[in-house]
């Protein structure tokens, strides 16, 4: 079998990227992989599981193409997945859903990059009709455009499975709005982690001050501004270290923040970090924070990091991070953020093996849920019906067709287009 791969590759900063090189190993045992990459360079140590073929969206060798079965792995950062959506939409696949919430990414597309803010109102009244222009030409026009209270309402996740065959998706609330829309076939497979394993921590050694850290793309969801301001508030504040590492969407203003409330002494801000220097911070923090609100649908690769180290968190009341027991993560709710950061603080101060016991808890769940076997699995599963996935779209697109074209003429006020496509499909399929 031969597989198509569509993601962004290392040393590209995506999470995304480091979850393609995780996985190639289980892969490779199982199939054929064609890694497709618009990059001008990769980590050269994915030659070894895989054919590396460049493409242009306009410039596509169909072919090499077509010989296979093509999974494009779809997140919310226009930068990376651009292309692979272009391509997505000339040549059906299955899309694997890393975010359902895109609205970052048609919105920064389109009016940042493409510099085409006709083209986004046209692509949300696309998906959502006259209701989705209105709020997007409001949007647009706003002084303060509340880009998180977009994403919430209109997801746009539909615009990019339009022409797939079928969707995996790494979380219990991507499934069931994928699955409400009643077009696609959807599989849930909790995302795979390949790293290493480096065991359970020891508090005692570690002493105080201990080592806080917050790691990845630092943009305004992080909640950094919270964490900041939690810390500054807590008496027992120089019995810590924060460290981020990572790219951060506004450095100037997270400085200047710092400065503001004395915490000069206590922050440090390291930018990115290759994989082995933020494994080696990883090892030595105590206490993660891996806040995110409001989440984009994703389940958290970093999480899995984290746990890789048996290293308790905080994580933010919402989405996936809801989901997991407190056994393994501590909460924070939204609308309480600075309180409970803060009380989660002291809490750690008084009493950090509760915290250890935490982090091992984490280790744990992630040996048992989040297996690249298990998961390649799923891809293989898919791949092996891909004809029956191709005929179902087929009968899918040939129902609204003909659903659009008869639907003036059925004396029925239920029968609209749409409707009419729906039957149709049922009877073809």
């Amino acid at each position: 079998m031969r597989i198509n791969w569509f993601a962004p590759l290392p040393p590209a900063k995506s999470g995304i990227a480091d979850y393609t090189l995780g996985l190639l190993p289980t892969l490779s045992k199982q199939a054929e992989v064609i890694l497709w990459t618009n990059q001008s360079d990769w980590d050269p140590s994915l030659e070894q599981y895989a054919t590396i073929q460049t493409y242009q969206p306009q410039k596509m060798d169909w072919v090499t193409l077509n010989r296979g079965v093509s999974f494009y792995n779809i997140g919310n950062n226009h930068r990376f997945h651009t292309s692979i959506w272009q391509v997505s939409k000339q040549s059906p696949g299955i899309v694997i859903l890393h975010d359902f919430r895109l609205h970052d990414f048609f919105e920064s597309l389109y009016r940042g990059h493409w510099r085409d803010e006709r083209g986004y109102l046209d692509q949300m009244e696309a998906a959502y009709g006259h209701e989705g222009l209105k709020a997007a030409a409001e949007f647009v026009t706003a002084e303060s455009p509340d880009y998180d209270s977009m994403a919430q309402r209109f997801p746009m996740f539909p615009l990019v499975l339009e022409d797939s065959l079928a969707t995996i998706v790494h979380t219990q609330e991507a499934y069931a709005e994928v699955k409400s829309a009643n077009r696609w076939p959807v599989v849930y497979a909790p995302l795979p982690f390949s790293g290493e394993l480096r065991g359970k921590r020891n508090f005692s050694e570690n002493g105080a001050p201990y080592r806080l850290i917050v790691f990845g793309h630092i943009g305004r969801n992080r909640r950094l501004a919270s964490v900041l301001q939690a810390l500054s508030l807590l008496p027992e504040r120089e019995r810590f270290r924060l460290d981020i590492y990572g790219e951060i969407d506004d450095p100037r203003s997270l400085r200047d923040r710092i400065h503001e409330l004395n915490l000069k002494q206590i922050v440090t801000v390291h930018g990115y970090a290759q994989s082995e220097e933020l494994d080696r911070a990883l090892q030595a923090a105590s206490l993660a924070i891996n806040l995110r609100y409001p989440t984009m649908g994703e389940a958290s690769a970093s999480q899995l990091r984290i746990w890789t180290h048996a290293l308790p968190t905080l994580v933010t009341k919402v989405g996936w991070y809801a989901s997991l027991s407190e056994e393994t993560v501590s909460h924070v709710r939204p609308d309480h953020e600075v309180d409970d950061i803060r009380s989660h603080l002291l809490s750690f101060l008084e009493n950090p093996k509760r915290f250890a016991s935490m982090g091992e808890q984490g280790l744990r769940f992630l040996e048992r849920e989040h297996h690249p076997e298990q998961y390649v699995s799923t891809l293989i599963s898919l791949a092996s019906n891909a004809a029956q996935l191709n005929l179902r779209k087929s009968a899918y697109d040939l129902a609204k067709r003909s659903g659009a074209l008869l639907g003036p003429w059925i004396n029925d006020t239920q029968g609209t287009p749409l409707r009419l496509a729906g039957k149709i499909r049922d009877l073809l399929s």
